[in-house]
């Protein structure tokens, strides 16, 4: 029942959520403990969700496994998963992990003795986390001509907005920064501690650019504004590392005298043709290094 969830999004309604499972027909894993031959056994199953109707619903039993004995477990209650899309805005959606208990209020069973369906009544406090969009590539220094990472401290309207900011970067004065992995949602980047806890304090935004080895030098690179969603394992001692979540995504082609920003949360179509270049492994040589 992992996922790469990162952050809470909301304490969302649990039958709205329940009948979002069934109608997109969510595949639901649940761990439980029950009654099977007269003997209580805590069950691993796979299924989907039916007759919905406030936090009760009908689970279909399509999987079933027999776990290890647990002396802790209570009969008749258990933890599930499922994911389902959520509209974030008019243009984006974003895949959530939805987590919670449940009790089993009674259970079906086939002629032939096996599973068919249980009797659910859901707790109401569920937690709802956003998934990762795409695939995670893990990075490495040869596979961009040029990334780094900036606080915004407002968001560019202008060509000389925007000019202002990457000014800060050079070969001289940029941030010893260098990312970790990217996805099309995001980026985990390491960096200094003024860079990753600003002495300022609040919720900083990140202007996060990057330049891939695979496209054209003539390409515009690819550049996002982002907020921090977390901090990730160091891989060195040299920095901190924080996992950015892409919010809006500089669009090079609209012809405007101010910048045109494309809401991204769900994650950014442009960057994830891009990432199909890259393998999602290290390579041998940066294993053993």
């Amino acid at each position: 029942m992992s996922s790469d969830a990162s952050f809470c999004l909301w304490n969302s309604n649990c039958h709205e959520l329940l009948l979002s499972a069934q109608d997109s027909g969510a595949n639901m894993h649940l761990e439980c403990c029950c009654l099977w031959q007269g003997e209580p056994t805590c069950i691993k199953l796979e299924g989907l969700l039916r007759e919905v109707n406030g936090r009760e619903a009908q689970f279909f039993v399509r999987n079933m496994a027999l776990q290890a004995p647990n002396p802790k477990a209570e009969v008749n209650s258990g933890a599930y998963y499922f994911s389902v899309k959520r509209q974030i805005a008019e243009d984006a959606a974003v895949r959530v992990g939805v987590y919670g208990t449940g009790s089993i209020l009674e259970t079906v069973v086939g002629p032939t003795g096996e599973l068919v369906y249980m009797g659910m009544r859901f707790s109401r406090h569920v937690s709802v986390r956003q998934l990762r969009n795409g695939k995670r590539i893990p990075w490495c220094d040869e596979y961009s001509r040029m990334a780094s990472v900036l606080i915004a401290p407002n968001r560019p309207d202008t060509c000389n907005d925007l000019r202002a900011l990457l000014r800060a970067y050079s070969k001289e004065t940029a941030p010893q920064t260098h990312i970790i992995d990217i996805s099309e949602g995001g980026a985990c980047v390491c960096m200094p501690d003024e860079l990753a806890m600003p002495s300022f304090g609040g919720d900083p935004t990140y202007l996060f650019f990057l330049h891939p080895s695979v496209v054209p030098a003539t390409v515009p690179p690819y550049v996002f504004l982002a907020k921090r969603a977390g901090f990730g394992k160091n891989v060195d001692n040299d920095g901190v590392a924080v996992r950015l979540r892409f919010q809006e995504e500089l669009d090079w082609n609209a012809r405007r005298s101010r910048l045109h920003w494309i809401n991204v949360r769900g994650g950014s179509p442009r960057l994830r043709q891009c990432l199909l270049h890259y393998p999602d492994q290290v390579p041998n040589s940066e294993k053993s290094a």
